[in-house]
């Protein structure tokens, strides 16, 4: 099962289901400190709880951004881990690339939606 995350219209986010769980784990993870709610909503989402679908496109922009921070700073720390540190080394390339693909939509989906 995959999992689902909208930006915009335009831009959708859909990796493995496993992949989709343990980045929102992680970026809820960092966002605890700054918006509590919305970490336990990306938590609520996950596929094994509820199907796995995210939809940000009525997300204020300034939440948008928040969100933002917190996946760098999540991917930053799950780069630091590195292949040792992850729960299924074999997956780790991946898994960042997947990472690294979120990043990038939630960028173009940020810059988009300040064009507007």
């Amino acid at each position: 099962m995959a999992g689902t995350l909208e930006v915009t219209e335009d831009l959708c986010w859909m990796p493995a289901g496993w992949v989709f769980d343990t980045i929102l784990e992680r970026v809820a993870g960092v966002l605890y400190t700054k918006d509590p709610a919305f970490a336990e909503m990306l938590l609520a989402v996950r596929t094994d709880t509820s199907g796995g679908y995210l939809d940000l496109r009525d997300m204020p922009l300034e939440t948008l951004g928040i969100v933002l921070d917190a996946a760098h700073i999540a991917y930053s720390h799950m780069e630091r881990e590195d292949v040792a540190g992850f729960a299924a080394p074999e997956f780790y390339a991946g898994c960042l690339t997947q990472f690294q693909q979120l990043l990038d939509i939630l960028r173009v989906g940020q810059h988009a939606r300040l064009q507007q």
